[in-house]
């Protein structure tokens, strides 16, 4: 396996690397990278990936010699499944991972984020291979069939669709699924209210095709912010990537459309998306865990242009019974973009918000605040339940006090079964934003869903006389700094126990 040099790569502020390969090599360097060789796009991958996602701690993996199809066009999985990789995807140090670290780096940064514009470069390594018109053969990539019952491969599982809304300047790069449906054409699944599906339903007003470019193989800090859920519309994900990455993605135009490309992409597909034409599409195996939507129709993208690396590489994050890999890095960004919006909407003393793994960061988002007023709680909970980052296929927003970890899912459920009486605390918030995925609303009426706001904390009204917890968490930290080594086979007391066995 060929890897461009680390030499030039450091660990900075800002991300030094420039593209997947360096990426990956700097994975290989944190002993975080695995190479498969042989393993079918049937059927290995998408086990493996399932495995891998499911498996705390565990790497990323490359796949190549795939049967069928050339060597060197290859598949990659799980790339931020791990702290160690996010860290390295950030720019940060590896050896400081930690959930710590990661929460305060989001926090610091989205405060005063501004968006940094792509520039235009005249040449990259995705001009490499240009395929044009009739020369169009999408069967050369090797794009996973990647669970038992879906209805064929897909190519986009972790892909950047960007569109360019038709009133204004406006680039949207985000990331939808898109199924091969022959050698020149793909699909694009898009639930209501997304961005992109906004952008594509106002050429489809106009009788017009909507013109697209899909990246199906980018750097994983673009697939982060085609994942982002709550950066404002009208903002380009690629210009939050670039903010994020501490200078410009560079970005070539399309031959066609005009719509930038990553220069250091792996595989870019320009096209358009037919304003009458449907194809079945599906099943898939979502992200709640479910083959949600059966086959359905959806519009087809008829590809027009494909652009790819020498020896390229498919980004892959299929989606699952959660938590898989997006899940995973998702869980810091959602859950610091819901505080930033909070704070920015006036609520005050927020002390910490947590939308876990386990719940598909939709799910579940918890709240710890600093009671400070009357009905302060029930604010959080609401604008937490319906802020851009958290509007869309929620379920449950707790709030607790300062004293719970909301990262702790023990610690939560004990205020939610000891602080909550449900006649009071529970409320149930009518007609929100949903979609085709939300399984357990009746498939004819999916598209809005219910939320449970739940108030976990000590009644404001007599939280001063609400019995004292056995143990208050600075006691409890201070047993751990002092006794925490009788956890660690290895540990030994700190100095100040010195002679204590």
């Amino acid at each position: 396996m060929k890897h461009e040099s680390l030499g030039s790569i450091t660990m900075t502020a800002t991300s030094q690397w420039n593209d997947l390969r360096q990426w990956l090599a700097l994975a290989e360097h944190l002993g975080e990278l695995r190479l498969v060789r042989g393993a079918s796009s049937e059927g290995d991958i998408g086990a493996i990936t399932e495995m891998l996602e499911h498996s705390e701690d565990s790497p990323c993996a490359l796949f190549d010699e795939i049967p069928g199809f050339e060597k060197g066009f290859r598949v990659v999985v799980n790339c931020q499944g791990t702290r160690t990789r996010q860290a390295a995807t950030l720019g940060l140090d590896p050896g400081e991972a930690s959930h710590e670290r990661l929460m305060s780096y989001w926090q610091g940064l989205l405060r005063g984020l501004e968006p940094l514009a792509p520039v235009e470069v005249s040449s990259g390594p995705i001009l490499e291979n240009v395929q044009r018109d009739g020369e169009v053969d999408l069967s050369i990539f090797p794009a996973p069939i990647w669970h038992p019952q879906d209805g064929g491969r897909f190519i986009g599982t972790a892909s950047l669709n960007v569109m360019r809304d038709p009133d204004s300047d406006w680039i949207n790069a985000s990331a939808y699924r898109n199924q091969v449906f022959d050698k020149q054409s793909i699909g694009i699944w898009i639930s209501p209210g997304k961005h992109g599906r906004l952008i594509r339903e106002k050429y489809f007003e106009r009788g017009q095709a909507c013109p697209i470019v899909v990246v199906v193989g980018s750097d994983p800090l673009l697939f982060m912010a085609a994942c982002a859920e709550g950066i404002r519309y009208g903002v380009s994900e690629l210009a939050w990537a670039g903010a994020v990455r501490g200078r410009p993605i560079e970005v070539i135009p399309g031959e066609l459309t005009g719509l930038p490309i990553p220069a250091h992409a792996e595989i870019a597909l320009e096209g358009f998306i037919d304003p009458t034409e449907l194809h079945p599409e599906g099943p898939y195996g979502e992200w709640m865990g479910y083959y949600a939507t059966g086959e359905i129709r959806t519009p087809v993208i008829r590809v027009k242009r494909v652009y790819y690396r020498n020896d390229p590489i498919i980004l892959g994050c299929p989606q699952g019974k959660p938590p898989h890999e997006d899940n995973r890095f998702l869980a810091y960004l959602r859950s610091c973009l819901i505080k930033d919006q909070l704070e920015k909407a006036g609520v005050p003393n927020v002390q910490a918000v947590w939308s876990p793994p386990v719940g598909g960061n939709r799910l579940l988002t918890s709240v710890s605040i600093r009671q400070s007023y009357p009905g302060h709680a029930k604010q959080a909970a609401l604008i937490a339940s319906q802020c851009s980052a958290g509007a869309y296929m929620g379920r449950f927003v707790v709030v607790v006090d300062e004293d719970i970890d909301v990262t702790n899912m023990d610690d939560l459920l004990w205020a939610l079964l000891t602080r909550c009486d449900p006649q009071r605390d529970i409320e149930i918030i009518t007609r929100c934003w949903s979609g085709p995925l939300d399984a357990p609303i009746r498939p004819d009426e999916r598209g809005l869903n219910s939320r449970a706001i739940v108030d976990a904390t000590r009644p404001y009204e007599w939280k001063h006389r609400f019995p004292e917890p056995v143990v208050t968490p600075g006691e409890a930290a201070e047993t751990r700094r002092l006794w925490g080594w009788l956890l660690d086979p290895k540990g030994t007391p700190p100095p100040e126990l010195a002679g204590v066995e």
